[in-house]
């Protein structure tokens, strides 16, 4: 009866586990308008602007629909922040592209379509909740190597996978946090790798 018991409750785990989805924060992504902008020429004619070159030397325009934020570089680079998908950022980035032009800077400099050389996903930014605690210091020890774990300075393990930029913040709450993706294929392919090692160490309870 013991080992039916072990295999049902190991089942019922893992049925919980993967029902779990990641819920994207946030895509940041960028643009090289490879043309010199007028920033200060830009704010007077466009709305929702903001620009304060003595406390930041970029230009912030918001965007409500979709709900964006982008930062815009005299150099001509642009970065878009504040979108869930691939998609919305492309979407915003058109906009924002949209706004420069108005503002005077000819189509001719600024190729408005957003070629794949030109849009960059950077960053994409997930949040999941296992709504049951992580034991970190098992993880700690399993993958010390790629493990940063000091609780008295920060209540959360700082987990790197081996040759990557992303980052996997967990926390005794079950809370994790993925940032570093520059796709979502990277996102979701870390976040499968955590399931896996919350499996196989059993460490949520």
């Amino acid at each position: 009866g013991m080992t039916r018991e072990t295999n049902s409750v190991l089942r019922k785990k893992f049925n919980d586990i993967i029902k779990i989805k990641p819920n994207i924060q946030n895509v940041v992504c960028t643009v090289d308008l490879n043309t010199v902008l007028d920033l200060k020429k830009i704010a007077l004619k466009a709305k929702n602007t903001e620009f304060n070159p003595k406390k930041f030397h970029a230009l912030v325009i918001r965007s409500r629909e979709p709900k964006a934020t982008a930062l815009i570089f005299k150099s001509g680079k642009m970065v878009c922040t504040g979108t869930k998908t691939e998609n919305e950022a492309k979407e915003a980035t058109l906009k924002f592209l949209k706004v420069i032009k108005q503002a005077g800077f000819s189509s001719a400099k600024i190729k408005v379509s957003i070629q794949k050389k030109n849009f960059e996903v950077r960053n994409v930014v997930a949040t999941c909740d296992f709504k049951k605690s992580i034991k970190l210091e098992t993880v700690m020890f399993a993958y010390r190597n790629q493990c940063m774990y000091e609780p008295e300075i920060f209540p959360g393990l700082i987990f790197r996978p081996e040759k990557s930029k992303i980052v996997a913040i967990m926390f005794l709450t079950g809370k994790v946090v993925i940032t570093g993706a520059k796709s979502f294929d990277d996102m979701w392919r870390v976040y499968n790798f955590l399931i896996k090692i919350f499996l196989d160490l059993n460490v949520l309870y």
